[in-house]
């Protein structure tokens, strides 16, 4: 029995990169390098007004790495947990009285069901629809929409390449490190149009501040006139 450095692969789904072949500490080195992308972009927007997005694409690539560097379930655990809240957070950064209750929900749900993998696809899927049709509230102005634009572009082109990986079209090319690649791209540009309405509701609350300051202003100028 082949003994590998992590232990035996016990996650439940595989990929198509031949395992421990240029590390015998990583399982899957080019599927493991290319999760750098998203460690970058959480790094990016942890600095931002959207902090919060940042720190879980962060940990997203964290997970990531974890899943194909070990190929274990707690690798699988923290890749595909932290895909599901950054995209409840992605939905909370427009319904922003909703309840993380639904997210401890989702959780227990993919807990229970970790087994199969289609119960994630479903519950992953099934978000990425909502979070899309929600997304059209905050979708008005060019910057927004051009981002919009762009994350829809990658988010299907990478989605191609993860079934090709996933039928393991062939090996010649790596499509789960473009899946990567794509991905990255998609949440950086997804995270991107969370980014341009925050900075237009920072705007317009500017601006009702100001009018709020020369309406206390003129009520103190006419007291005192009084």
């Amino acid at each position: 029995m082949t003994k590998y450095y992590w232990g035996p692969i016990d996650s439940s789904i595989t990929f198509c990169e031949d395992k421990y072949v240029n590390s015998k500490y990583i399982a899957e080195y080019y599927n493991t390098i290319s999760g750098i992308l998203y460690l970058l972009v959480g790094l990016y927007f942890i600095n931002s007004k959207i902090k919060k997005i940042g720190y879980v694409i962060f940990i997203m690539g964290l997970g990531t790495m974890c899943l194909h560097g070990t190929l274990r379930w707690y690798g699988q655990w923290s890749d595909e947990l932290s895909m599901l809240t950054l995209i409840y957070i992605y939905i909370k950064n427009i319904y922003y009285d909703i309840s993380y209750d639904y997210l401890y929900l989702i959780v227990g749900s993919y807990v229970t069901f970790h087994e199969n993998h289609n119960v994630f696809l479903f519950l992953f899927i099934s978000l990425l629809i909502y979070q899309y049709i929600a997304t059209q509230y905050i979708i008005i102005d060019y910057n927004t929409r051009y981002w919009r634009n762009l994350y829809l572009i990658f988010i299907l082109s990478g989605f191609l390449c993860w079934i090709l990986d996933r039928i393991c079209f062939t090996k010649t090319i790596n499509y789960h490190v473009f899946w990567h690649i794509l991905s990255g791209f998609a949440s950086f540009s997804g995270s991107m149009v969370y980014y341009e309405n925050r900075k237009l509701l920072d705007k317009k609350a500017e601006i009702i501040s100001k009018w709020y300051r020369k309406l206390i202003i003129k009520r103190k100028k006419k007291s005192k006139i009084i």
